[in-house]
């Protein structure tokens, strides 16, 4: 059974097609009622093999009522997906960045993309314990391993500790058989990052060595071999670049 957050739109919407066509059931959450609701909608699925509500991930309270709803449904989450992230604009190019953030974005922006996936991995983690076994993907980004082009210094620090705290989660419960990766998506094309022909992506193509740009679906193929392969078994600890080679460790 997985849980997905930040499940109703781009890649975490592909990630919760994926692992539908793959046979799991599978659970999400998004933050706005409207975003849930086209998303059911968008799937049109079986609804015994779907669940999905409107919660903020950083509401712990609500998260554990929904993760305890699902299992009493259910069963156990045995695959999380940390997906939901939050990215504000720059409001001023000609202005360093730093100094249009207030202290309360970089909070907001901490507690959604870093703190969430801490947070619910903590939740979740004790039941994948007991059985002995478990796949947690978290979705970094390029922000998070390169010097960032387009995003601030609070989503990149906030994905960049992503990547930290996947190394010391997977070092922490490889021995109860549980595997914990991240996924660093480059430039892929979504509602947050706007339409194709846009200057800030007619700008990221060219630093993109393949020449176009990432699909939510390619990032949701990657996430499907991890949790759901078992020649992804042995992999843990890793994070895995989808870049078109903009970035290559």
């Amino acid at each position: 059974m997985a849980l997905i957050t930040g499940g109703a739109s781009g890649i975490g919407l592909a990630i919760v097609r994926r692992l539908l066509d793959d046979g799991i059931r599978v659970a999400f959450v998004s933050r706005q009622e409207d975003h849930v609701a086209r998303a059911l909608d968008h799937l049109g699925r079986d609804q015994a093999r779907l669940i999905a509500d409107a919660i903020d991930v950083t509401c712990e309270e609500k998260m554990a009522a929904f993760v305890d709803r699902v299992r009493r449904r259910w069963d156990d989450v045995t695959i999380l997906v940390n997906n939901a992230g939050i990215s504000p604009k720059r409001s001023d190019p000609a202005t360093p960045w730093m100094m249009q953030t207030s202290a309360q974005e970089w909070q907001s922006v901490i507690a959604v993309n870093l703190n969430g996936p801490f947070m619910l991995t903590r939740l979740i983690a004790p039941a994948m314990i007991r059985r002995r076994m478990g796949r947690i993907v978290n979705i970094g980004s390029l922000a998070g391993r390169a010097v960032p082009h387009i995003a601030g210094p609070h989503y990149a620090a906030s994905k960049a500790g992503l990547v930290g705290l996947t190394r010391a989660v997977a070092r922490d419960l490889a021995p109860f058989g549980i595997t914990v990766n991240c996924v660093a998506p480059g430039r892929i094309l979504s509602d947050m990052t706007g339409p194709a022909d846009s200057e800030i992506n007619r700008v990221a193509l060219s630093r993109i060595p393949l020449g176009r740009f990432g699909t939510a679906d390619e990032v949701a193929g990657l996430v499907g071999f991890l949790v759901g392969s078992p020649a992804a078994a042995f992999l843990t600890g890793a994070t895995l670049d989808v870049t078109g080679g903009e970035f290559a460790a």
